[in-house]
């Protein structure tokens, strides 16, 4: 029972726990972290739509966090000045969290690139900058270019599919671009949830005259992802992704990408009454088409510039610091960074004197599984000082063009000192004009006797029968010559016989599945047919270890062609497309296990064998 005299004593201890406990919560709000992140919706909008960008602070009171400014962009308008506004603030597993939400309407000015510059936001006196975010805007609908859907025999039973529920949208990261600038451009299909797809393959030819072009990986069994298009949502997956390098200026055409499917939709029978999934049916699709405006490059390029356009890296380094007279030493340049390497052009290297280098030996690693083309290209020099003593080697230079920074960029690495030691090897002071030394032809000139030769005797050159006896070897050589072509050409080689079972041997399990029916067990067993082939001629541990990157790291460096390794990869693409859907091109079994034939033919003769390989042979 409370009495008049405790009444003080327990409001006041009651006023001292409160209190305690808002310190305690004050100081886990001081100290919790501070999260500011920016998004945009949809990254992909055609002119005329709307993009609402929401900066979202996490972790603190709305009233410690300053108003920010609209933020700057390129290629889009405000709608507002000022941003909506709305408070977070709620218990989760007993923790108090706050925070609050800007957001901005943001219109399309033009079809083309538009970018979200950095957004800075003050919270407590501190500044939080978020990163860029780039948007495509796409020509309104309805406009020559836009993305299409047509059926093979121009009409429909049913209406259950039009334009807006499939299609193929194209995106370039630039619309405009120097001369031989990287341009990534990617093709996405879009469908509505509940759509259903099958027998998809490419249709006709896709091409890009004016450009260098690079493929980029994509995932061959596509996990759909969800984005916003036209107001709504859409699975999504990306069909195609090319990085564009023009070799020329003015303005250059992408042609679209199509692809033939049968997609099955829903309809209704009346208008309110319950939604019917509606038959398959052929459809075809195509993207809108791009243009790329092209600059020359600016004027006042250094020396050393020899076509190179992006960002670059550069280090060199000799494989040893000391060597003797004579021997080689290799020295190792080494460029990094995104831009066309295929076509980099090796830097210059001038010797120091009583040096003699060589050209190159060039190797390329091309990362093809980011955003866009990276990689590493090095070059091998050999080097052979002909003289002792100390070399300081001089500086190698390489000078590219910036597209980011609109300049000329120079980059120099200078290699360490090498050491030569030994004695050089001795010269003559003077030669004849054919190359003989002086003292050879002094020498037997300075004879004390001469021994005469008569000079009237018929010359060997002027006797048919010196070449009647040149000519008699030459013939039976080409006689041997011939007929070991015409045995070889009669009949196959026992190297041939036994590539051609081996490449039987290796495809029976595919061929008895297909004779079983063409399902994924078929092409499952020409993919592992494959793998297992290239992981044993490439040294690998096993089919699952010979993936893409794998492929494209070591096919180029046993001089595998570039149409050989298309071909190899429009087998496997193929046969796991036909396998997992959503796929965008498919091929009647027959020829896939032709192809396979055809592929394991040429690499059986391209490929290195190792020993193992040819005692089995």
């Amino acid at each position: 029972m409370w009495t008049a005299q405790s009444m003080p004593i327990r409001i006041a201890v009651f006023v001292f726990v409160l209190g305690a406990a808002c310190a305690g919560i004050s100081r886990a709000q001081s100290s919790g972290s501070v999260r500011v992140t920016a998004e945009a919706d949809p990254t992909d909008v055609r002119v005329g739509e709307t993009v609402q960008l929401t900066v979202r602070v996490d972790g603190v009171p709305a009233t410690v966090v300053r108003t920010p400014d609209p933020p700057a962009t390129t290629n889009l308008a405000p709608r507002q000045r000022t941003p909506r506004t709305k408070q977070i603030r709620a218990s989760r597993g007993g923790r108090l969290r706050q925070g609050v939400v800007f957001s901005w309407r943001l219109r399309p000015r033009q079809q083309g690139a538009a970018l979200i510059q950095p957004l800075t936001v003050v919270v407590q006196g501190k500044e939080y900058t978020t990163a860029p975010i780039r948007v495509r805007v796409s020509p309104r609908t309805g406009e020559p270019d836009a993305p299409t859907l047509t059926r093979p025999d121009g009409t429909s039973r049913n209406e259950s599919l039009n334009a807006r529920d499939l299609f193929i949208r194209a995106w370039a990261t630039n619309d405009s671009a120097y001369q031989n600038e990287q341009v990534v451009v990617e093709y996405s299909l879009f469908y509505r949830p509940g759509i259903r797809l099958r027998h998809s393959r490419l249709a006709g030819s896709w091409d890009a005259p004016g450009f260098w072009r690079e493929e980029l990986n994509v995932a061959a069994r596509p996990t759909p992802q969800r984005r916003r298009a036209h107001g709504q949502a859409y699975e999504t997956v990306v069909l195609k992704r090319v990085a564009l390098f023009p070799t020329r200026p003015g303005t250059l055409q992408v042609d679209p990408l199509r692809i033939e499917t049968e997609a099955q939709g829903t309809m209704r029978m009346r208008e309110g009454g319950p939604s019917l999934r509606g038959r398959f049916e052929p459809v075809q699709l195509a993207s809108e088409g791009l243009s790329l405006d092209v600059r020359s490059l600016p004027s006042g390029a250094p020396p050393a510039f020899d076509g190179a356009v992006g960002q670059f890296s550069m280090t060199a380094r000799t494989d040893a610091d000391s060597t003797s007279v004579g021997e080689p030493v290799t020295l190792m340049v080494e460029v990094e960074g995104a831009g066309n390497l295929a076509t980099l052009s090796p830097p210059s290297v001038e010797p120091p004197p009583d040096m003699e280098v060589y050209d190159p030996s060039v190797e390329t690693d091309i990362e093809r599984n980011e955003s866009r083309i990276r990689g590493t290209k090095t070059f091998a020099y050999t080097l052979v000082p002909q003289s002792a003593g100390r070399y300081d080697l001089p500086a190698v230079t390489l000078s590219y063009f910036d597209p980011d920074a609109g300049q000329y960029e120079t980059r120099q690495a200078t290699p360490s000192a090498l050491q030569v030691s030994g004695e050089a090897a001795p010269r003559a002071v003077g030669r004849t004009g054919d190359g003989l030394p002086v003292g050879d032809v002094a020498e037997p000139m300075a004879a004390s006797e001469a021994q005469w030769a008569r000079t009237d005797r018929r010359p060997l050159y002027r006797s048919p029968w010196a070449y009647l006896a040149l000519l008699v070897p030459a013939l039976v050589v080409g006689a041997g010559v011939a007929y070991r072509r015409w045995r070889s050409e009669a009949a196959p080689s026992s190297d041939e016989t036994a590539a051609l079972d081996e490449e039987t041997n290796r495809l029976q399990v595919a061929r008895r599945r297909l004779q079983a029916g063409p399902d994924a067990a078929f092409y499952d067993a020409v993919t592992r047919a494959l793998r297992a082939f290239l992981a044993e001629r490439l040294g690998r541990d096993g089919p699952n270890d010979v993936t893409r990157t794998i492929l494209d790291r070591h096919l180029p460096r046993h001089d595998v062609p570039p149409d050989l390794q298309d071909a190899l990869y429009d087998v496997l693409d193929r046969c796991d497309e036909a396998q997992y859907a959503p796929r965008a091109g498919s091929a009647a079994p027959e020829d896939v296990l032709a192809n396979a034939h055809a592929v394991l033919r040429r690499l059986d003769t391209t490929l290195p064998r190792s020993e193992s390989t040819a005692s089995r042979s």
